[in-house]
């Protein structure tokens, strides 16, 4: 081994040790913070499934700046969704609007609350304004209300039974079958 190939290993141990006396000194806390959520097992295996799951692990971790964000990005793709969907003749880019639109024109379900929920203050975290607040607690509390706002949200737009075994969707618009007429799902039990 040559010189530049110790050195390498000895920053390649020191960050191993580092990341794993982290891991270990904040293990309790994201336990804890992961079972304060409650979130659907079973959706529609779209583009934004496993980004939800992002959320969820972003929260658990205390990276509560990007669940914030993201979980606005998983709410817009869901808004999209249920507005292509729901056969809209146009598309607004304008996520608000989008919203206006399924509340307008009654599209079951309703989550109009929900959706306005996460999406408060977006532009503040999407251009990381000096407005936003940089407690970790405040943090905190935020992320933990805009990710339990979507996931009321996914249980509502992707609300399942179970029948004879087979998972019968209430609003089989949003989900996809393929030609045997079998669901396209995500399954995520744990994270």
């Amino acid at each position: 081994m040559d010189r530049e190939e110790v050195l390498k290993a000895i920053k390649r141990k020191q960050l191993e040790e580092n990341m794993q006396g982290e891991f270990l000194a904040t293990i309790e806390e994201r336990i804890s913070r992961y079972q304060e959520l409650d979130f659907i097992k079973l959706t529609p295996n779209t583009h934004f499934a496993f980004v939800s799951v992002e959320c969820i692990n972003l929260y658990r971790d205390g990276y509560f700046l990007a669940c914030i964000a993201l979980c606005q990005a998983v709410a817009e793709a869901i808004v999209r969704l249920m507005c292509e969907r729901s056969k809209f003749n146009s598309l607004s880019q304008d996520y608000e609007e989008n919203i206006k639109n399924l509340h307008k024109r009654a599209i079951q379900p309703d989550c109009d609350e929900l959706f306005k929920e996460i999406w408060k203050d977006r532009n503040n975290y999407h251009h990381l304004n000096p407005t936003i607040p940089t407690e970790k607690s405040k943090l905190q509390d935020i992320a933990k209300s805009k990710i339990i706002a979507l996931h009321r949200i996914e249980s509502k737009v992707f609300e399942f039974n179970i029948v004879d075994g087979a998972v019968s969707p209430r609003y089989p618009k949003y989900w996809d079958f393929d030609e045997n007429g079998m669901l396209n799902v995500y399954l995520r039990f744990e994270t």
